[in-house]
């Protein structure tokens, strides 16, 4: 993963050099390359907590005061929002969030953190709310994906595929999604590869205005594989795989909207909950 010696840079109170980040990084475990002042790292399977500047930014903490003020959230209280949505396949997504955020007027020049997320990585940069989703996916660690709310007409299910299903991605690529597949549909049409990839059906563009935002917790399990099966390139499913966290819906939309809210006026704003609280089950004994 790519990760900025600037941008992670803004997580800690002090400045400090790439060398000595450097050192630390791998002092930590870290094994990376450092080209044009990109860290590339190679996390192991197991440190998917890792993969984002919150993360990153967690264990090299243990050397360096942390800036408090690193992440802000919206902390104003935000109306439910009356979703349409059924679960069927709970015991693969035992959890999921979903924001509804709605914007009026214009969207400003990016802020420096965000335009700089596409500039120093040289990342292309696609529509106002994926931009939003694609950056505190870097940011947070947590993916999220963007719907046009007047897409899906405020339904949603998440489910396994019971036939074969031609679907082009948001990228454009057209892939046929095989039978037993978890898949979000909207009025019976397949609208998302779960944890993988959605589609152009119901994409946002430059005009879209209103849009929900899925959070999710899928289990590692569920995903795994599925971008070599369908040839597609994912960094929602990498995570997935490695496993995201489950408590961080709540802080990452709100994050989310945050970030809205510092680029244009938020007409509505409402939210809502699926799922319950997941526990770890393992336990370790001590002598």
């Amino acid at each position: 993963m790519k990760i900025s010696y600037n941008h992670l840079s803004r997580a800690f109170t002090k400045k400090i050099s790439i060398e000595d980040m450097s050192t630390k990084l791998f002092q930590l475990g870290h094994e990376h390359t450092v080209e044009d002042e990109i860290f590339d790292i190679e996390f192991t399977p197991n440190r998917g907590d890792c993969l984002s500047l919150l993360g990153l930014s967690r264990d090299l903490g243990i050397f360096y005061d942390k800036n408090k003020n690193f992440i802000s959230t919206f902390n104003e209280p935000i109306e439910k929002f009356n979703l349409n949505f059924v679960n069927e396949i709970k015991e693969n997504c035992p959890k999921i969030t979903f924001l509804n955020i709605e914007i009026s007027g214009q969207i400003s020049e990016y802020k420096d953190y965000l335009n700089d997320y596409f500039v120093d990585l040289n990342i292309k940069k696609n529509n106002f709310f994926t931009d939003v989703s694609n950056y505190l996916s870097y940011e947070m660690g947590q993916p999220t994906h963007c719907y046009d709310y007047e897409k899906i007409n405020n339904n949603l299910t998440l489910k396994v595929n019971n036939e074969a299903s031609k679907f082009k991605t948001i990228t454009g690529q057209e892939i046929n999604i095989l039978e037993g597949e978890l898949v979000f549909t909207s009025d019976g049409k397949v609208v998302n590869l779960a944890g993988v990839m959605g589609g152009e059906n119901s994409a946002c563009n430059n005009q879209t205005k209103n849009v929900v935002v899925e959070c999710a917790f899928f289990k590692p399990e569920a995903i795994i594989g599925k971008t070599l099966k369908y040839n597609l390139i994912s960094d929602a499913a990498y995570k997935f795989e490695r496993g995201t966290d489950h408590d961080c819906h709540e802080k990452v939309l709100r994050r989310f909207i945050k970030i809205v809210n510092e680029h244009t006026s938020i007409k509505k704003l409402e939210i809502s909950y699926f799922g319950s609280e997941i526990t770890d089950q393992t336990q370790i004994q001590f002598s």
